[in-house]
């Protein structure tokens, strides 16, 4: 449970969904060097990466 101000979660927020964007892009970069052999379900506060291959992206929730 957050016990925060709004502004905090919200901030927290931010870093995550930023976190996410760079582990996606993390896992298309992989991807790349081993086509077909990468796939993942991550999940964060402000994200969710879905994917196989190169289609990698962080869904903001």
């Amino acid at each position: 449970m957050h016990t925060g101000s709004a502004d905090e979660l919200r901030e927290k927020e931010r870093r995550s969904q930023e976190i996410g964007q760079k582990i996606a892009a993390l896992l298309n970069e992989a991807a790349v060097i081993a086509p077909g052999a990468v796939s993942a379900n991550v999940t964060g506060l402000g994200f969710s990466i879905r994917g196989t291959g190169g289609g990698f992206r962080a869904d903001t929730r």
